[in-house]
């Protein structure tokens, strides 16, 4: 995918016309339009614009891979993964004590980081709601 494809599919994504993201980064309509038709570049510092308003790296935007990775998303699995190795600890405290089984170590890293990720989409998206 190119910057210009990606830019579209994120304004369309984030339900923004051309002319409301043209707005937001301090350009013209028609200069939105030349991008997301691969007539034209921004500059750096709109590229940059463009990575903090969409929540994106910079590198996922301009290299030609196909997905656009969101800087919240590698944040969410950073936080799943200590919450992984929160459980796993108090799993393996549990068992030390004689609590339950050597399984619980597992259950409570697994349940832990998917409680963690979750709790840090359900963020996400209701951070995401109240900037709209």
């Amino acid at each position: 995918m190119t910057f210009g494809e990606k830019l579209k599919v994120l304004r369309i994504r984030e339900e923004y016309s051309q002319e409301a993201l043209a707005e937001l980064l301090h350009v013209s309509r028609q200069a939105v339009t030349k991008w997301e038709n691969n007539a034209g570049m921004p500059d750096i510092e709109n590229v940059k614009a463009v990575a903090d308003l969409f929540d994106v790296t910079l590198d996922s935007l301009l290299r030609d891979e196909e997905e656009v990775e969101t800087t919240e998303e590698s944040r969410g699995w950073k936080v799943a993964a200590a919450c992984a190795a929160i459980g796993l600890v108090i799993g393996l405290l549990l068992d030390e004590l004689g609590v339950g089984s050597s399984r619980i170590a597992g259950m409570y890293t697994f349940g832990a980081g998917v409680i963690g990720w979750a709790l840090y989409y359900i963020a996400l998206q209701l951070r995401k709601t109240n900037t709209r």
